[in-house]
């Protein structure tokens, strides 16, 4: 399968090895902390944090470029449209138009965009090392009623199935003379018309074959689950929830109490 089918990808590192509530926890901790960082100097290093845990997982590199290509326009929008709405304090770099540059809101917009890749390289790094059994199965021992968890596995497994069958649609059109870089945007937003018509009917094929095994494995049934594999937090599991959330606290103690990462140039005010 390719990345646009398939977002787990096989390992035996030790990430892999994490309980996936363990793995949840790290989510939710690092979230936390990216979301009240605003510091360029350490978004960044969180940034770079996550390539890393990438690399240790042995994460295919094309996966890492797949995500870099989805980020990359958002990634720049984000930087660019804060730059042009958002006035910063400081001496004026240069001025373009009405757009007014400092090194206060370029260093904003910056930490914008590099926020936004780590909080999506965070949630990836989860998903590529969690398979789907293993994640529905971590979602339900947190309390969480199963359906709820196969909802959530089932749209990470299909997203990306339509992703790649919207690709492999546009390709076919294409190769049959189907132009839609030409003409004005309402033309070409008709010409994506053949495209739209083929996803909704693959859609709806795919959610009747998908209802039926549902059917038949007797989803909803009032009985009880049973699982082949069961949860177990290893003394591994308990380090590493142990370590990540003294670190969180760490944090939240130096961000409120000391500044730390508050200034979007200078580590602490």
């Amino acid at each position: 399968m390719t990345i646009h089918y398939d977002l787990y990808q096989p390992g035996t590192s030790w990430l892999h090895r994490l309980d996936p509530r363990s793995k949840m926890l790290i989510v939710a901790c690092c979230s936390t902390c990216l979301l009240i960082m605003h510091n360029v100097w350490l978004l960044l290093g969180a940034l770079c944090l996550t390539q890393a845990g990438l690399a240790i997982a042995r994460v295919d590199p094309a996966k890492r470029a797949w995500v870099w290509k989805m980020l990359a326009p958002t990634m720049l929008m984000i930087a660019a449209l804060w730059v042009i709405f958002y006035r910063g304090e400081g001496p004026l770099l240069f001025r373009l138009w009405f757009v007014q540059v400092t090194a206060i809101n370029l260093a904003q917009g910056i930490a914008m965009a590099l926020r936004i890749a780590a909080l999506a390289f965070i949630i990836f790094l989860w998903l590529f090392t969690t398979d789907q059994g293993a994640l529905v199965r971590g979602i339900v021992a947190l309390g969480i009623p199963y359906t709820w968890g196969l909802t959530l596995a089932m749209a990470l497994r299909y997203l990306p199935t339509m992703a790649g069958i919207f690709s492999m649609i546009l390709e076919a059109q294409q190769a049959r003379a189907l132009d839609l870089e030409s003409g004005g945007l309402i033309k070409r937003v008709r010409a994506y018309v053949p495209i739209t018509v083929a996803m909704v009917i693959t859609a709806l094929r795919t959610a009747d074959h998908l209802s039926r095994a549902l059917e038949s494995r007797a989803l909803g049934a009032a009985t009880p689950r049973t699982y082949l594999r069961a949860l177990s937090l290893s003394r591994r599991d308990c380090v590493v929830s142990l370590a990540v959330v003294i670190t969180t606290g760490l944090f939240l103690w130096a961000r409120f109490a000391l500044g730390v990462g508050v200034h979007p140039l200078h580590l602490w005010t």
